[in-house]
């Protein structure tokens, strides 16, 4: 990374919009971000104006090339998690555009090998999600519905009449959000008593089966 090519004036931008859409519980990551432009600005200065002997300098042990280096990480960490914060919002504005209907006779058995808690179920796709490879963001790509994945699920079911989470998440691209979606779309249509699922013991695969008109 070239310092002297950054953009001083678009990164002053990119902090001031992130702090104004800082809540107060992460004020910390707002201090973090100011370090990082602060850094950023003083290398920037020292790649533009002639070296002036100053009593400033880096630490002992460490090179200018170093301070960067170390700017370097620190930026791309802020990087993802921004981007991981992006992915948040724009799960939960996609989740809050969905309408639910009536999900019918409350007083159908919901058939399942065990009581199954929802931390089981956690740590079954966390398991899922933790194998799932990350997939690098760019500026245009094709975005997985929840719909459409909801619909995958249901015709897989008539077909094969059972299907375990994690084959359908390699169907699905095996990626992060292929992994998340489809457990999106999993609890959902469990919600609208169109699946039923097992799990035999903490940690295991979810199976589904397709529910049938009682």
């Amino acid at each position: 990374m070239d310092v002297a090519t950054v953009p001083l004036a678009a990164v002053a931008q990119q902090y001031l919009d992130y702090v104004r859409m800082m809540s107060a519980i992460e004020v910390e990551i707002a201090a973090e971000y100011l370090v990082i432009a602060a850094t950023l600005v003083f290398l920037k200065s020292k790649a533009l104006l002639p070296a002036v002997p100053s009593e400033f300098a880096e630490e002992p042990g460490e090179t200018p090339e170093e301070v960067e280096e170390r700017l370097r990480r620190r930026l791309i960490a802020y990087s993802k998690y921004r981007e991981f914060g992006d992915e948040l919002r724009e799960r939960q504005a996609e989740a809050g555009s969905f309408f639910y209907r009536d999900s019918g006779d409350p007083t159908g058995e919901v058939i399942q090998r065990f009581d199954i808690h929802p931390e089981k179920l956690t740590r079954a796709f966390l398991a899922m999600l933790t194998a799932a490879r990350p997939q690098k963001r760019t500026i245009a790509r094709e975005r997985m519905s929840l719909l459409a994945s909801m619909d995958y699920i249901v015709r897989r079911l008539k077909e094969s009449g059972d299907i375990l989470f994690s084959d359908l998440c390699r169907e699905l691209g095996m990626t992060r959000e292929a992994v998340i979606v489809t457990f999106l779309a999993i609890l959902e249509l469990i919600a609208r008593r169109r699946v039923r699922f097992e799990q035999v013991e903490p940690l295991a695969d979810i199976r589904l089966f397709r529910r049938t008109a009682a």
